[in-house]
């Protein structure tokens, strides 16, 4: 049988999708001149219909109809209507003489309908509306780095680990061999390390040589000198909740913590206190791993790795396998979601 399909959106939303990529609609029209957008829901001259697009390209007109449903012969009259109103205005001297194109952009139609309207000068697209707003959404992945930035696990289970390594920037180490020779690490752990200090914003890094940023200097001249260096002091970790809350989408690493934070503010909703087990199904769809994070093991350490981030910058508590947010969590959440509605917003603006 035959699957029936609905479609549940507004022509104006998938009219939408397809101005914003003018390069998507060439393919689907098949033409190769560029197009420019002359009017969109032009009023024609009854006062109750609108032309849905009308746009140049090369040396032509094209009045484009678009319909989230099969063909009817109704969507065949209108647009032929629309042709003769825009000769008249081209007659009058209102629009630029120029042939126009015919399209009629509908969900399905069978050959005879395609043939009849072919007769007439119209040439039927059939398109799927799934297939515009899934253009539109790659082609704005490509514009806004939030929809496209993933966590990243760098193997480093908690952010004070860091701190040897960026103490060593300080003094003026430069090269991660000798950084490691000094504080007796790997050269692979230091490499983690200085990787996770770019994500913090806390290092540069310029010819294979590393240098504390103007955040990483603050970082580093508030250690807590009371305490064991890997351990961060109040101020390391106001200074790094301030990044993450401003600019949840900086990096792989700081979208990891917004990630596990949203996740677990999410779950709050159902329940309280939170299951590990839960938040790390929700964390992995969250922070669009789903295919990466397959694996039981890489799943649990990577949730296991940012929920200890998160811990660290004292907004989530773990109490045996259930997880908690902590007052300064619930506050930070609220200006968190506060931040990334504004860069989400910054993103579409571009």
């Amino acid at each position: 049988m035959k699957r029936k399909f609905t479609n549940n959106i507004s022509e104006n939303q998938v009219e939408s999708a397809i101005v914003a990529n003018f390069s998507y609609l060439k393919e689907i029209l098949k033409i190769s001149e560029d197009l420019k957008l002359i009017a969109r829901q032009l009023r024609m001259k009854s006062g109750e219909q609108r032309l849905d697009l009308l746009l140049s390209g090369g040396k032509n007109l094209h009045l484009i109809e678009l319909k989230i449903t099969t063909f009817a012969e109704e969507n065949l009259r209108q647009i032929l209507s629309y042709k003769e109103e825009l000769k008249e205005l081209q007659r009058s001297g209102k629009l630029i003489n120029a042939d126009i194109l015919l399209y009629l952009l509908v969900f399905e139609a069978n050959k005879s309908q395609i043939e009849l309207s072919k007769q007439h000068g119209v040439n039927v697209i059939v398109y799927r509306p799934a297939d515009v707003l899934k253009n539109y959404y790659q082609n704005l992945s490509t514009l806004t780095r939030f929809l496209s930035i993933r966590p990243n696990d760098y193997g480093v289970f908690n952010i004070g680990l860091i701190n040897r390594t960026l103490a060593e920037l300080a003094s003026g180490t430069m090269e991660q061999s000798n950084i490691a020779s000094k504080i007796k690490l790997s050269k692979g752990s230091v490499h983690n390390h200085l990787q996770l200090g770019l994500d913090f914003d806390l290092v540069r890094v310029r010819s294979k040589k590393y240098f504390l940023t103007d955040r990483g200097d603050e970082y580093v001249q508030n250690y807590n000198k009371n305490a064991p260096i890997e351990v961060l002091s109040e101020k390391q970790i106001d200074i790094l909740k301030e990044l993450v809350a401003k600019d949840p989408f900086y990096s792989s690493s700081v979208f990891g913590i917004y990630s596990i934070i949203e996740s677990s503010f999410l779950l709050s909703t159902n329940s309280y206190p939170i299951q590990l087990s839960d938040l790390r199904m929700t964390f992995r769809t969250i922070a669009g791993k789903n295919n990466e994070w397959q694996a039981k093991k890489t799943l649990s350490t990577a949730t296991y790795t940012f929920l200890n981030f998160a811990i660290d910058l004292e907004l989530l508590g773990k109490i045996g396998q259930q997880i908690v947010i902590t007052p300064a969590g619930f506050r930070f959440i609220l200006m968190l979601q506060l931040h990334k509605s504004i860069k989400m917003i910054e993103g579409l603006s571009e």
